[in-house]
């Protein structure tokens, strides 16, 4: 749920060109969700079961965002419900029957989407081209060309009361002022909008919150000395990217899309790709693990790692830690989950953590490699992982060797697996 984050389109989802990428925007048009307001949620899952079908498998995650027109110039791109008026081409965005349509909508979003381990968040979408809640250059008479106030307030209240368990992000910091959501700023580190990213930096809340977003590059007047006119040019050049990062940091974002589209085979931009990589999102390194050489069975062993977060974000779910035991053949033989909040590891912080738990009296006397790993909830399987060089395929991080009936004998838990050509891991739906 952190980095480089690619595009789905409607019915295309291809990840063939993975790169980095662990987590994908999708824009799904309202109409093949819901066209007529008899249809009911179980239209969402189908349709979300057929798109997503294997991508557990590939231990990806989505972010939705479902829009109803793509923009005022390209109407083929129409996604609009068959059943909902439309007075004019401009004055549907404000009538009662749409409002009250995308509220009904969004608990229907929500009881398809807000248990589904496939979507890591939801962009709120809905109203406005592109699902980026406004018209532009169209103005309405008493909002501009920014989603009303009493869309704002009728689609928050319904989020904030559909939505127990994903996190949800709105386009402009300026709206749902009255709502704690996240953001997804989609002219991300572009001079030209900058209000958007101070935007974000002063509603704050980006410790419980996702922040997102896309690098546009198909508009603004001053950008190219900024960001260049495509992903190429941001990441071939040093201050480039330096402004990208700065931003990053500043917002405390997680994923970004269309930067995400680089050439994945041009060397000269590998090496400021993996920089923006790591400052996205969360980033967990183990700087230390100190604990009892020995331990008998059924006596308390006793943990304490140094765990720096050197991203720019914490990560938002309270995903499992996981004690293990492995044997000498990197076997799982014992493991338990520990009692740890993994959002409470913010970006710049180093945290103690404490960790005491007896053994099981079945382990036989030997050898062993204390490991730990982070578990996806969806099948308590191991996704998450720590920025350590100490790592097994599998999404397991070994600290060290421990004794268990007798004191250890030292070796090498080496040799370690490289995290980034690790395809093993998935997650269960």
């Amino acid at each position: 749920m952190k980095g480089f984050r690619p595009v789905f389109w409607l019915d295309y989802v291809n990840t063939s060109e993975r790169g980095f990428a662990s987590t994908y925007k999708h824009y799904i048009g309202y109409s093949m969700l819901e066209n007529s307001a008899s249809d009911t949620a179980e239209k969402i899952i189908s349709w979300s079961n057929k798109a997503w079908k294997d991508i557990g498998k590939e231990n990806i995650k989505v972010i939705p965002r479902v829009f109803l027109i793509w923009s005022h110039d390209q109407r083929d791109d129409d996604y609009w419900p068959s059943d909902i008026g439309q007075p004019s081409f401009e004055s549907r965005w404000a009538t009662e029957q749409l409002k009250n349509r995308l509220v009904s909508f969004i608990y229907k979003m929500a009881e398809a989407w807000d248990n589904d381990p496939r979507v890591a968040a939801v962009e709120l979408g809905l109203w406005g081209y592109y699902g980026e809640q406004h018209i532009y250059p169209i103005f309405l008479p008493n909002s501009g060309y920014i989603i009303p106030i009493d869309f704002q307030n009728a689609l928050g209240e319904a989020a904030a009361a559909a939505f127990k368990n994903k996190k949800v992000m709105v386009r402009n910091p300026d709206t749902f002022i009255n709502f704690n959501f996240g953001f997804y700023w989609d002219s991300f580190a572009l001079p030209d909008d900058n209000q958007s990213g101070e935007g974000i930096i002063d509603r704050d809340n980006w410790k419980d919150q996702m922040i997102s977003g896309e690098v546009a590059y198909d508009w603004g007047v001053i950008d190219q000395s900024f960001l260049g006119t495509s992903p190429d040019e941001t990441l071939k050049d040093d201050k480039k990217t330096n402004n990208l990062i700065k931003w990053i940091k500043d917002t405390h974002a997680s994923s970004l899309g269309w930067i995400a589209d680089y050439s994945k085979d041009d060397n000269s931009l590998s090496k400021n790709a993996a920089r923006v990589q790591k400052i996205l999102g969360y980033r967990y390194v183990i700087n230390s693990a100190t604990y009892n050489r020995r331990v008998n069975t059924g006596e308390e062993l006793s943990l304490e790692l140094q765990i720096s977060n050197v991203g720019s974000a914490p990560f938002y779910y309270k995903w499992p830690v996981q004690l293990m035991l492995l044997n000498l053949k990197k076997q799982v033989v014992w493991k338990e989950t520990a009692n740890i909040d993994i959002r409470q590891w913010l970006p710049g912080e180093t945290k103690t953590i404490s960790i005491k738990t007896n053994l099981s009296t079945s382990l036989s006397a030997g050898n062993y490699i204390l490991a730990i790993s982070i578990l996806d909830p969806s099948g308590n399987l191991p996704s998450l992982r720590f920025a350590n060089t100490n790592y097994y395929n599998g999404g397991i991080t070994p600290l060290g060797i421990i004794g268990i009936g007798q004191e250890p004998v030292y070796y090498s838990i080496k040799p370690f697996d490289a995290l980034n050509t690790d395809n093993s891991l998935y997650y269960v739906k």
